[in-house]
């Protein structure tokens, strides 16, 4: 799986990073795994034309263990197997990355 991680966070980093996005309403069923919502401009066309049937679209975003790790894969959350599931493109990557980055930044988190 292609990933994005940002290790060796110490625990109360963690905890704010987790407390952010329970804070946005991310989590995903799972302790610690949230989805981050992947924005309607940045959808592949077969995305968009799936968009009322799997989406929405999202990234997943693990967050313990020292650390945080964001999947490069767009998954729509309606749906688990399709044609539309792709890894994200570039500007896609980049764009994720940024928010997540910024996120942590905002709380004051150096990495």
């Amino acid at each position: 799986m292609r990933t994005y991680s940002i290790d060796q966070l110490d625990e109360k980093d963690i905890a704010a990073v987790n407390a952010r996005l329970l804070d946005l309403k991310l989590q995903a069923g799972l302790e610690g795994v949230y989805r981050l919502p992947v924005p309607e401009h940045m959808l592949s066309r077969i995305q968009t034309e799936h968009l009322e049937e799997c989406g929405p679209y999202c990234l997943a975003l693990e967050v313990g263990g020292g650390g945080i790790h964001m999947e490069l894969l767009v998954r729509g959350i309606g749906r688990i197997s399709c044609e539309c599931v792709a890894f994200a493109p570039e500007p896609l990557r980049n764009y994720m990355i940024q928010y997540l980055e910024d996120m942590l930044t905002e709380l004051g988190i150096t990495f």
